[in-house]
């Protein structure tokens, strides 16, 4: 038996060193992984393969999602991977808010410490809006869905230390912070720096290896 597990180490030598690397790779160096739903759209649509920085706020295991260590924090506006606190899955959306802000949040309209997100229309569809909005200096598009109801908290929230708050790009279709509280910092995952790849039909060779910020 011995002799045979001896065999088989070295027989699988390469495979297993590959294996070896590849786990460490993914857990302190980057990461990838599929986005399964629409709360995203349209920055990420569902078939997209986003590439995940591990690099930015310490490392993680892949798979069981496990932070090992933490530095570095997200700014508001990047887009996060994250374990929410009412699920144990992998959830992307973009950071509204860090630790100390104020955020008050009318239906579509959204303030930061008291000053008010530049927003603007640009597109008109029979089923949806687009719009791009501006956050500490950077512009990202952001969708609506006609007929569909928008949360409406209509009072100031101070973010705790230690937390964050999340929504998704596509506002009135984005089960996020408005529904089930901030994200904590130890259980963000890595920054999304783009695409890698899609299996979306939506998706051409136009946008292989997009950057999402």
């Amino acid at each position: 038996m011995k002799m045979t597990l001896v065999k088989l180490l070295r027989d699988y030598r390469p495979l297993l060193v590959f294996a070896v690397l590849l786990v460490s790779f993914r857990t302190t160096i980057a990461d990838w992984s599929p986005v399964p739903s629409g709360s995203m759209e349209p920055t990420l649509v569902p078939g997209d393969v986003v590439w995940i920085d591990k690099t930015a706020f310490g490392p993680s295991l892949p798979i069981i999602n496990k932070k090992l260590l933490t530095w570095g924090s997200p700014k508001r506006g990047e887009v996060i991977t994250f374990v929410p606190p009412h699920k144990d899955q992998l959830f992307v959306k973009r950071v509204i808010a860090v630790p100390g802000d104020r955020l008050r949040i009318e239906g579509m309209k959204l303030w930061v410490n008291g000053q008010p997100l530049t927003q603007q229309i640009t597109r008109e569809e029979a089923e949806y809006l687009l719009g791009e909005e501006i956050i500490d200096g950077h512009e990202h598009p952001f969708k609506l869905t006609r007929g569909m109801g928008m949360p409406y908290v209509g009072k100031t929230i101070e973010v705790p230390q230690g937390k964050y708050f999340v929504m998704g790009d596509h506002r009135n279709n984005s089960a996020d912070s408005r529904f089930w509280g901030f994200v904590d910092q130890d259980k963000i995952m890595g920054r999304v720096v783009g695409i890698a790849l899609s299996f979306s039909p939506r998706r051409g060779w136009d946008r292989f290896a997009l950057p999402v910020h």
